[in-house]
């Protein structure tokens, strides 16, 4: 199951770096509901390694996604620096 996860989660890592969000939100809403029914079904399965092996690859994620905003927030900053130097120029 372990298996499963990590390369559902490469997935969903590969598809954040891509900028692909949509694919990211798939997987990782495949990824909740295989949880919760493995939580549902086998609750014995969700050790304590198991658990910490999904909170690192949430912090994972997050930070990925982090990385992206950041550089998005970048991107709308240049933007709009170029947009008033043009504004400005054809004044």
């Amino acid at each position: 199951m372990r298996l499963q996860f990590e390369e559902l989660n490469h997935h969903i890592a590969s598809a954040i770096t891509d900028k692909n969000f949509t694919r990211a939100i798939a997987l990782d809403t495949a990824r909740q509901d295989a949880l919760k029914d493995l939580c549902l079904k086998d609750p014995a399965l969700i050790d304590k390694g198991f658990f910490a092996f999904i909170e690192c690859c949430a912090r994972e994620n997050a930070s990925l996604i982090s990385k992206i905003e950041n550089e998005m927030e970048e991107l709308t900053t240049k933007s709009s620096q170029q947009m008033r130097m043009q504004i400005a120029y054809s004044r």
